[in-house]
């Protein structure tokens, strides 16, 4: 039996720029042989794509602007068409698991109409919300039924992390992300939190943030005697930041700690009076978030761009252990809102919005891919977290999972890998998505056309450049001795953190980042 250090330094002869992507297919699948060069460039075009668009060669296509600003008085206020008649639900979905209706138990007990409660059922009740199987009709956040997809209204929530051969399961549980969707015909309205660290009390949060964002929304755009006021997106937009004062407000209520989010409505702009051909209707995609939770537009003309790239500097290297703001008690009761931002954009119908966790944005980054390096004049992430010691309990605990995600060693250039800068990283991210989404995972089609199918990519794509990664976190022996009558016999807690150690640097040269991974998606449009 080979040992952990043949087994690591077998991967490492394996990961080079030409066939990067057959040794994370290899090791995630526990083959012994490389996939010829051959199918390896259709599978995944790694460095020639990089090259392709260092040369010059291939150009990020721009698509319509994207305005961002601190307030709605930053922003341009444009008439937004009639929404709310003959606006039926036709998807509403959350998760993971029982996603935001696992959190405001008491409003919901408050909302039952029977008079004689009983409260020892009640009780009996709390436990079904949490596991997902209450089957009764009461309305959660405006909504009666909250597992109902879509192929053009869907989300995936799962986990990167490798699971603990001692227990089984995967670390990092439970998993501290939510999503939310709720979806008309002619608007949606799409929310993704990305809780700070690991633990319940992330996963409250993030699922409260998410839960508030979205009742309030629900409520002041689909309420008839409320929504005759929203009118133009200055409208949309204050309601947008009161929804996020909601989230904040629900995460102290369910005693919560740190979230990001993201919030996205979509809604119709009024026709031009040229403008007879219903494929030609114009939509807005209106977007406030707080920390590193992305919201981008696929579309099949001009690609994929980010409608909160306003939110982080992408001409400055980012630590991605910093979540540069955060709702729920940071300092004291307040949140961090320093990067809080709003975004708007102009949609067609077929494009696709989707919001992302970083576990999902962070693994299509060429460095953390291992498809690029960084210059020797960055200094990494420590040296930019130093200049922001205000937002240090934003910072993502520096689990052994995260730290060394791009590593000190990304400076010494072994496999002569491309050098990009920050603004180079963010295009290539961009790029790398739209070349999924464009040609799928063999390279040859079709284009994506669903929400459901472009969750199912990106979250694929994830999964399988984090399986290396989880495969020797795995390894039996970093948590098991074997004695000499050839018997396993546990290590202790002590000794399976010293040995997880020594394996850092090693995997630091491996593509991926573990995290907790969402994606939520909307198409665009009747």
């Amino acid at each position: 039996m080979p040992s952990l250090r043949k087994k690591v330094a077998g991967f490492m002869r394996q990961l080079s720029i030409s066939n990067l992507a057959g040794a994370v297919e290899s090791i995630g699948l526990g083959e012994q042989t490389l996939r010829s060069p051959q199918s390896l460039t259709q599978d995944f075009p790694g460095g020639c794509f990089i090259t392709r668009y260092l040369n010059g060669l291939e150009t990020k296509q721009e698509g319509p602007p994207i305005l961002h600003g601190r307030n709605p008085e930053e922003l341009p206020s444009k008439q937004i068409d009639i929404f709310q008649e003959n606006e039926e639900i036709f998807a509403a979905y959350t998760g993971p698991d029982s996603g935001l209706t696992a959190v405001n138990l008491q409003q919901k007990h408050l909302s039952i109409s029977d008079t004689d409660i009983d409260y020892i059922d009640m009780l009996d009740q709390n436990e079904q919300y949490r596991s997902g199987s209450t089957t009764s009709n009461i309305t959660i956040a405006g909504v009666t039924d909250w597992f109902n997809p879509h192929e053009n209204a869907y989300g995936i929530a799962t986990t990167l992390y490798e699971k603990n051969p001692t227990n089984d399961t995967s670390n990092g549980e439970p998993i501290a992300d939510c999503f939310g969707i709720i979806a008309r015909p002619n608007s949606a309205i799409l929310a993704l939190a990305d809780g700070v660290n690991w633990g319940t009390k992330a996963s409250i949060a993030a699922r409260s943030a998410v839960h508030g964002s979205i009742e309030y929304l629900n409520q002041i755009l689909f309420c008839p005697s409320i929504n005759s006021e929203m009118t133009t997106t200055k409208d949309i937009f204050i309601a947008l930041l009161r929804s996020f004062h909601a989230a904040h407000s629900m995460i102290l209520q369910e005693q919560g700690m740190l979230t990001t989010l993201t919030v996205c409505t979509i809604l119709p702009l009024p026709s031009s009076s040229t403008d007879t051909n219903i494929c030609q209707k114009k939509y807005i995609a209106c977007t406030c978030n707080v920390g590193d939770s992305l919201a981008y537009v696929y579309s099949g003309k001009t690609g994929v761009r980010e409608i909160t790239r306003g939110s982080h500097d992408i001409h400055c290297m980012r630590d991605m252990r910093d979540a540069l703001g955060a709702l729920g008690p940071v300092d004291g009761s307040n949140p961090e809102l320093n990067n809080l931002t709003l975004a708007i954009t102009e949609v067609e119908r077929g494009d696709i919005v989707f919001l992302t966790s970083d576990g999902i944005s962070d693994n299509f980054d060429p460095v953390v891919g291992k498809f690029a390096v960084l210059p020797n004049h960055s200094s990494g992430a420590d040296a930019t977290l130093k200049s922001h010691d205000a937002r240090l309990k934003t910072r993502r605990r520096s689990t052994e999972n995260l730290r060394h995600t791009e590593s000190s060693n990304s400076n010494v250039n072994s496999n002569n890998l491309p050098v990009v800068e920050a603004y180079q990283r963010h295009e290539l991210t961009l790029l790398r998505m739209e070349d999924l989404l464009r040609r799928g995972v063999s390279g040859e089609g079709p284009p994506c056309n669903s929400a459901k199918h472009l969750c199912e990519l990106l979250l694929d794509f994830a999964v399988r450049i984090t399986a290396a990664k989880r495969r020797i976190l795995e390894d039996t022996e970093l948590y098991y001795a074997q004695h000499k009558d050839g018997h396993l016999v546990q290590l202790s807690k002590h000794e399976q953190r010293s040995r997880r150690k020594k394996t850092l640097e090693k995997i630091s040269m491996i593509p991926g980042k573990l995290d907790h991974a969402t994606v939520v998606a909307y198409v665009v449009g009747p």
